[in-house]
């Protein structure tokens, strides 16, 4: 199911509202430490039980090594094909979160929640997860 982007004061109510009406089996939320900080906290008001996890913040981790600690963090929650993964962030959470759900188990529902300008019109909209490969 894909929905049309929502901004402004009523996207986290809208979130709360697509959860409820297609709940998960599991919930997951993906920030970086950033936004961990200063937007997880308004996000979690508008959310059911979930897990978190926290990645260091900065394009240099948007890299397969980071991939493998959220691929094994979904693993050790017991994510499904019916789980969700929000992610929390700009274009580096974004690009990876959406990559990583694409990617287990065949692909997992997954939502942006951008928090910068460039993530709100790239990486969480723009239909182009990606990694950066360093050879």
């Amino acid at each position: 199911m894909r929905i049309s982007p929502i901004i402004g004061p009523a996207a986290l109510p809208a979130l709360a509202e697509l959860l409820h009406q297609s709940p998960p089996s599991r919930l997951f939320v993906l920030a970086d430490t950033n936004t961990a900080r200063d937007c997880y906290p308004r996000l979690q008001l508008h959310l059911p039980a979930h897990q978190l996890l926290t990645i260091e913040a900065g394009e240099a981790y948007k890299t397969l090594e980071t991939c493998g600690i959220v691929w094994s963090w979904l693993t050790a929650y017991q994510a499904d094909r019916h789980a969700l993964l929000i992610c929390l962030g700009g274009g580096v959470v974004t690009d990876l979160g959406g990559f990583c759900a694409a990617t287990y188990k065949r692909g997992i529902r997954c939502v942006g929640v951008p928090t910068t300008l460039l993530a709100q019109v790239d990486a969480a909209v723009g239909g182009r997860p990606a990694l950066t490969f360093r050879v």
